[in-house]
């Protein structure tokens, strides 16, 4: 009777905390976008009284007919940068998330006008910028207080970290969420069950390595379970094919499916029907760029592009493109190495091809080629695989999906990141594919083009 009780006393609770959760997010949204429109109504009322407006009414009927798309875009944009979880994004990351989505947005709703027929001629570019310097001020000013708001609801997090010094989940944690977490305990091994107990009893939150011993981890996570508290583990590599697994039962005997890691080839037609599409229009837009870039390379002296062995699907070797970055025959006395911080090889005007990631533009004439994918696993060199896979028998999985110009590796980690984890993003990449993922990590990737630790060299 006592379990039952406290069954559903739990559940209660768990029931109005997901109810106050889903209300309160609802709120910011209602919030967010009263924000956007009352921003294009000001512009509106603004260039209205100073005259510069002289179809008004046309003007607002314009408006009316591009609303539901730029509900559609800001759903997509809000739900693509993370801004209804961002207790544990810093307000730097916050904010900049909302100032990059503001141009987005802006550039969006220029788009809309130029194809909605109904929009084209009568939505005045007057009141497209001027709104959008309004909702840029406004939505970060309201973000950063909903940042506030949501760090002092939350408050300091007491953590227990179950994890080897290899993990570096301690220092990222230290690092990264100092706002948010408080490290009560961080440890590999302890003496005894109780002992344990304690510690994630009192903890609000527990992390867990991949390279603790396996029966420590499996008490950890039983007790987290029994003690009702969030669990934060880095996968090992088979536990990441558990991700996509689906109940499929044996007679009466619960099994879980688990399907290896290979697209179907609607899939993969799918993908590469969006691929062309992509990469062609990114070469329309960009053209104007590469031709500028192709004569700031070449007056920097040597050759404009770059040519590289790579590696992509089923262990397939191609040659990658790219505009040149580092000084002719960079390699020739160091042999084959991986770009390193402040890197005395990289030219002047190729450490800003890499800052902005312009570099990669070429690498469109790989996916109109077949070689590459717009998102997938980034290619390596055929001399740093071999090396990888006498390291990490798995890594050769990542082959099983078509190199990428971008991945969710890039836009979850940074450059430095190390090899194992990025092939954890990899793998949990190529283990959930999907187009609406491929879509988001498009979205993100625009993010991260201008944030400095996602171009930082390896620290040699």
């Amino acid at each position: 009777m006592h379990i039952k009780v406290y069954s559903s006393l739990s559940n209660t609770v768990t029931g109005y905390k997901l109810f106050v959760l889903i209300m309160r997010r609802l709120f910011y949204i209602i919030v967010d976008l009263s924000v956007i429109f009352l921003s294009i109504q000001f512009a509106f009322f603004i260039l209205k009284r100073f005259d510069v407006l002289t179809e008004y009414q046309r003007n607002i009927s314009a408006f009316k007919v591009i609303s539901p798309y730029i509900v559609v875009m800001y759903l997509i944009l809000m739900y693509g940068y993370g801004l209804y979880n961002i207790t544990r994004k810093e307000l730097s990351e916050v904010l900049y998330s909302v100032f990059l989505l503001s141009i987005i947005f802006t550039i969006w709703i220029m788009g809309v006008c130029f194809v909605v027929r109904d929009a084209a001629l009568a939505y005045p570019r007057s009141v497209l910028f001027l709104s959008g310097m309004f909702y840029l001020i406004f939505l970060m000013s309201w973000r950063g207080l909903v940042w506030w708001f949501e760090c002092k609801i939350s408050g300091f997090k007491k953590i227990a970290i179950f994890s080897t010094a290899s993990d570096n989940l301690s220092s990222s944690i230290a690092k990264k969420f100092n706002h948010f977490y408080k490290i009560e305990y961080e440890g590999d091994e302890l003496e005894n069950i109780e002992e344990m107990e304690v510690i994630i009893n009192a903890a609000d939150e527990v992390f867990i390595g991949c390279n603790i011993k396996p029966e420590v981890r499996d008490k950890a996570v039983s007790l987290c379970v029994k003690y009702q508290k969030n669990v934060f583990y880095i996968p090992k590599y088979h536990d990441i094919s558990l991700m996509s697994a689906t109940l499929n039962k044996t007679d009466d005997i619960p099994t879980l499916f688990i399907a290896s890691m290979e697209s179907s080839p609607e899939e993969l037609f799918v993908k590469r029907f969006f691929d062309i599409l992509l990469a062609s229009l990114a070469s329309v837009v960009l053209l104007p760029f590469g031709l500028i870039i192709v004569l700031l390379v070449k007056l920097d002296g040597g050759s404009v592009f770059y040519s590289q062995e790579r590696v992509t699907r089923n262990n397939r070797v191609f040659r990658i493109l790219k505009f040149r970055t580092m000084i002719p025959d960079a390699e020739k006395h160091s042999g084959p190495v991986l770009a390193g911080e402040d890197d005395p090889r990289i030219t002047k005007i190729g450490r800003i091809l890499r800052a902005a990631r312009l570099d990669e533009i070429p690498q469109l004439f790989n996916i109109l080629k077949g070689d590459m994918s717009v998102v997938g696993p980034r290619p390596e060199r055929p001399f740093f695989v071999e090396q990888f896979e006498r390291e990490i028998p798995e890594y050769n999985y990542r082959h099983r999906m078509k190199a990428g110009l971008t991945g969710l590796a890039q836009v979850e980690g940074k450059y430095n990141t190390t090899v194992e984890n990025k092939l954890r993003y990899d793998l949990i990449y190529i283990n959930n594919y999907s187009i609406w993922r491929d879509f988001l990590i498009i979205i993100q990737t625009v993010k991260i083009l201008f944030m400095k630790e996602s171009t930082e060299g390896v620290n040699n």
